[in-house]
């Protein structure tokens, strides 16, 4: 109890009661399940559109499934070529690979995406019910913001990895909180269980985890549960794989990875726009999307507190996690050099339930003056989700992938070839991923094993590391029977004056043109040995 602004605070009743003891109202649910809908036709209206679901959209997809595929071929990632993620992604796809055999590839692949959607569409329903226990509003908030916001959208499009991490930590959240409080017992170790999977998936689940282990500080005990299944959940995919490979996994997971986050530190304007949801309206000034981002902070600052004042309490265990978890998350979004938009999904969680969780301090029932400010803040909320999503909707009806390349690729490749590429998107999708005889290259991520050989540094690279680098893209040519290029391979392949000259020399444009060359750079294409 304290008392502030000149009112005495505690924390609300139910804050501390276990959610079995509240009942939660049908309404809820209702509300949850109307977002839900809502969020899955957003996500699988996308998989609909012109290659989208078995053509070439992205670049990590091809890189994340072709892993896994990788890895029930019997090649090992990190002992036998470069990952630059942690092997929970591989673990988790490792069965839809295995499908894969069947089906082929470009199927496989198109199974990755509607589960990738899927899961995305699963972390609406687990925000509704990790706000349940505030009512009808705060579920609908919450629910809705993450349904129709920009980044979530576009990082559930394919297999890519922000969907997935959200999923196992909002599982986790949901696992260590009990209402407003933080649990005990075997809860809280099997939320940590999850969030350490999240992490196993990719690193930046730590942050939150982290959140959390702030909150436990002053309790030994719990936090040694959370840690405890932390450590589980993230060593069970992880430890088969360092213990083949220690060195190789610490470089390309680690290592590589911070080296490149501390390349520089670009203007943060333009994320955190991305951040606000303000993608969806490119034309806006910087100068206007200045003023809109300082508004929404105070906005939402103003709005915590009033609805805490409101509600005479002080802010629960749940209200530090969502505020700590934005800023830190935000925090680790505004550090690395290298960004793209389905980034920001990992803070769409926080932004909705910062958003969502003062509107359940309001209570009408009891105080009839609040009937007021909640009636705005439906009306305000109901149009914003509705904006934005008859937007996103205006967005996904134009989209266009690259449509499949397999009927082009069956003419020209045999099945069962060797075909070494910078994007394996496009192997993958074409269904010539996996050669049918030994010694083909097992190179999966060119871009990754460039930051790999340099350490992270590929722009500050030493003439060293650039020479071991050419040597490998020298060896993996003189391999393979086909080379299938996307254009801007110089962003992956260091093109040196004899690379080049090698590389002509053994080499001739078979079709599948994709793009111009430069000097001294193929134009994008299939090539075949002369």
């Amino acid at each position: 109890m304290a008392t502030r602004y000149g009112i005495t605070m505690t924390r609300a009743p139910e804050a501390g009661l276990p959610l079995g003891r509240v009942e939660t109202p049908r309404l809820v649910y209702a509300v949850i399940a109307v977002c839900t809908a809502a969020a899955a036709f957003l996500r699988f209206y996308q998989l609909t559109r012109p290659g989208y679901l078995l053509g070439v959209t992205e670049y990590d997809d091809g890189v994340q499934f072709g892993d896994a595929v990788r890895l029930v071929s019997g090649v090992v990632p990190y002992r036998d070529f470069v990952a630059m993620q942690p092997p929970g992604s591989i673990v988790l796809m490792a069965p839809v690979a295995l499908l894969a055999k069947v089906t082929g590839s470009a199927w496989g692949l198109a199974i990755a995406r509607l589960l990738t959607a899927a899961a995305d569409t699963a972390c609406v329903a687990l925000l509704g019910l990790l706000v349940r226990h505030r009512g009808p509003v705060a579920a609908g908030i919450a629910c809705g913001i993450y349904a129709v916001y920009p980044d979530a959208l576009i990082a559930a499009h394919t297999l890519l990895l922000e969907p997935w991490v959200n999923l196992f930590c909002l599982i986790g959240a949901l696992l260590v909180f009990d209402g407003d409080r933080l649990t005990d017992g075997r809860r809280l170790a099997w939320g940590g269980v999850a969030f350490g999977f999240a992490a196993a998936v990719k690193l930046w689940a730590l942050v939150p985890l982290a959140v959390i282990g702030l909150l436990l500080l002053r309790r030994p005990r719990r936090l040694g549960l959370l840690a405890g299944g932390a450590a589980a959940g993230l060593g069970a995919p992880v430890l088969p794989f360092l213990a083949l490979a220690p060195t190789r996994l610490v470089n390309d997971v680690v290592t590589s990875q911070f080296s490149r986050a501390n390349v520089a530190h670009p203007p943060p304007l333009p994320r955190l726009t991305n951040l606000a949801g303000l993608s969806l309206f490119p034309h806006l000034s910087s100068r206007l999307s200045v003023l809109l981002l300082m508004a929404v902070a105070a906005i939402l600052a103003l709005g915590y507190l009033a609805a805490c004042r409101a509600g005479a309490r002080l802010p629960a265990a749940l209200d530090c996690y969502a505020l700590i978890g934005l800023a830190a998350v935000t925090g680790m979004l505004l550090w690395p050099y290298g960004y793209f938009t389905h980034y920001g999904a990992v803070a769409g969680p926080f932004i909705a339930l910062v958003l969502a969780l003062p509107a359940g301090l309001l209570r009408p029932a009891e105080h009839r003056l609040q009937i007021v400010p909640l009636l705005a803040v439906c009306a305000v909320a109901a149009v914003l989700v509705t904006a934005l999503g008859l937007r996103q909707f205006g967005t996904e009806t134009r989209l266009h992938g690259w449509t499949s390349p397999a009927a082009r690729a069956d003419r020209l490749i045999p099945p069962g070839a060797c075909v070494l590429t910078n994007d394996s998107s496009l192997t993958v999708s074409a269904g010539r991923f996996v050669p049918a005889t030994p010694g083909c290259p097992a190179l999966v991520d060119a871009y990754g094993t460039l930051l790999a050989m340099t350490d992270g540094r590929k722009l500050l690279a030493s003439p060293r590391e650039v020479r071991s680098v050419t040597a490998l893209w020298s060896a993996e040519f003189a391999r393979a029977p086909y080379v299938w290029l996307e254009t801007g391979s110089q962003g992956q392949i260091p093109w040196t004056a004899s690379l080049y000259h090698y590389f002509t020399d053994h080499f001739r444009l078979l079709g599948l043109v994709n793009g111009p060359g430069a000097h001294d750079v193929p134009k994008g294409g299939l090539y075949v040995r002369r």
